[in-house]
């Protein structure tokens, strides 16, 4: 059924329901042209019933005349006028009789018009109504036309783009077979190519396996110089040390600070100090090997969430909560340069290995790189996410790793500001901390879901897992770390117990208390002497990890 068909369907049934009320009005009109008439008709019996009384009264003093006079004729014409007056009399009883069966229609009448007025004005609303919604409806018809006219263009413009796209991948499957027919013609080669590196390989192999069965046989080792396998004395292998650091076992040492709680922890570049910061509102420097207080750094306006220092230690910055990172020349302990431009509080900042960019994160979502030589923000990179944590990937911070609040560990590239990878799939809580591997080939996690993961940063996948019963994350900048050789990683605990995990075995290799607080920072000296741990109980533990 066509649009024409339902509204031509719509006007007959409103017309049906229009023409109900016809009869209904012709019914009225004569009722009312009835009632006209009987009102003409009583106003003349009235005007006759009149005249009868007016003859009437004539007739009555004729009569009473002619009863004076008493003569026969007068007695004649009184009983012919007295029959006279009786006949008017009964004519004028049945006058008043007709002229009250005449009101009592007349008042019957006057109801029914009243009825019928009112039908009328009810029908006459009810055509407005139905006017009204019949003039909608119309409105409505008009502009379904218009739309299905619309949608009649949109058609025929989806039909040809249609027809376009079918076309263009029927070319795009053309190459598509094309390309896989080349692609399989590569492959091959590539294959024959790999079996041809393969045999190379395994007759390389085969060579130096003999060589140096040869260089076993005769008492050498074989070493490799300007491109060429050369064999020389063998020394013993009982002089070379196992590993660079050995597992602690007891704090030498604790450090009280008094006036506030400690934050953050890190060693120094070098190995020869070591700093501390936290809601006192400063830095202090110590000593890496004995602890002694060497300086105290202020001009923060806020707590210090992190620390870092330069590659030579002659500088070193402070993220504060006053969503600014300060700088300080460690000679002259004077703040050298303060950089703003966060609008949250700046959770943590490293220099790069030139001493030349800062790269800071935030809680305001961004992570900025700023130029130390000009001193302004060169950078912005929006991170989707509160930054917790962040790390350089390599020495020049070309790639930077973000741990934040949405559980989501970011890899972003700083010179086009773009996200490389993000791994969303890693832990269940918030990420609190990042650290790379000595060797830069992994990735250190540690989460608010009680874990730390260590991901390969070439494939980003997890490697290795860490867990125990004993250890819980307390805090939002909660911070792991490697050893520096990278045979373990070190976290704290809410409890106040020092966890250490081999990284090979993935195995808890200690489990120490010595803090009484929730340890949020730990920092191992480069050099393997020591592990600097911090709680927020203002204490500072130091561990003897060197080789004795």
């Amino acid at each position: 059924m066509s649009y024409r068909d339902v509204i031509l369907d719509q006007l007959v049934a409103r017309n049906s329901r229009e023409h109900v009320f016809h009869e209904m009005v012709v019914a009225n009109q004569k009722l009312l042209n009835r009632l006209i008439d009987l009102q003409k008709n009583n106003t003349r019996l009235e005007a006759k019933v009149k005249k009868v009384q007016v003859q009437n009264d004539t007739l009555s003093r004729a009569a009473e005349y002619a009863q004076v006079q008493g003569s026969p004729e007068s007695q004649q014409k009184m009983a012919e006028l007295e029959r006279r007056i009786h006949e008017l009399n009964n004519e004028r009883a049945e006058l008043y009789k007709t002229q009250g069966s005449n009101a009592q229609r007349l008042v019957e009448m006057n109801d029914k018009l009243r009825i019928a007025e009112e039908k009328e004005k009810q029908n006459t609303t009810e055509i407005k109504r139905l006017t009204s919604t019949a003039k909608q409806l119309s409105a409505k018809c008009e502009l379904q036309i218009e739309q299905l006219r619309e949608k009649d263009v949109t058609i025929q413009i989806i039909h040809d783009e249609l027809q376009a796209l079918q076309l263009e991948i029927k070319t795009t499957d053309e190459r598509n077979t094309k390309l896989k027919s080349e692609n399989a013609q590569l492959l091959q080669r590539w294959l024959d190519k790999m079996n041809q590196e393969a045999e190379k390989m395994n007759e390389a192999t085969e060579f130096y396996e003999t060589f140096l069965e040869q260089a076993r046989n005769a008492g050498k080792t074989v070493r490799k110089s300007g491109g060429k396998w050369i064999m020389q004395p063998s020394t013993s292998s009982s002089n070379a040390p196992s590993a660079t650091v050995v597992l602690p076992t007891k704090a030498f040492k604790k450090l009280k600070t008094d006036d506030a709680e400690v934050y953050c922890v890190r060693a120094s570049t070098t190995g020869d100090m070591f700093a501390a910061g936290g809601a006192g509102k400063k830095i202090r420097i110590f000593d890496g090997k004995t602890g002694n207080h060497i300086v105290s750094l202020s001009g923060s306006l806020g707590a210090v969430t992190s620390i870092a220092f330069s590659a030579t230690d002659e500088l070193v910055l402070g993220a504060s909560t006053d969503r600014s990172t300060r700088i300080w020349d460690l000679k002259t302990s004077r703040s050298r340069l303060t950089l703003t431009g966060h609008v949250g509080d700046v959770s943590s900042a490293e220099f790069t290995a030139d001493t030349k960019r800062v790269v800071t994160g935030s809680y305001d979502r961004t992570v900025k790189l700023w130029d130390l030589q000009r001193g302004y923000c060169a950078r912005t990179i929006f991170n989707f996410s509160s930054c917790n944590d962040l790390a350089l990937v390599d020495a020049e911070g070309q790639t930077v790793v973000t741990g934040n609040l949405d559980s989501k560990l970011r890899v972003w590239d700083t010179r086009s500001g773009s996200c490389i990878k993000e791994l969303g799939d890693i832990h269940k809580g918030q990420i609190t901390s990042v650290s790379v591997s000595p060797d830069g080939s992994s990735l250190l996690t540690n989460s608010r879901d009680d874990t730390l993961k260590i991901l390969d940063l070439r494939m980003y996948n997890v490697v290795a897992t860490f867990k125990a019963s004993t250890f819980h994350n307390g805090v939002n900048w909660s911070r792991s770390c490697y050893s520096p050789d990278g045979c373990y990683v070190a976290a704290g605990s809410e409890n106040g117990i020092l966890h250490v995990w081999n990284t090979k075995t993935q195995a808890l290799e200690k489990a120490i208390q010595e803090h009484s607080g929730i340890i949020c920072g730990v920092s191992w000296n480069p050099s393997g002497e020591c592990l600097y741990t911090a709680d927020k109980k203002k204490t500072i533990c130091m561990w003897d990890t060197a080789l004795h």
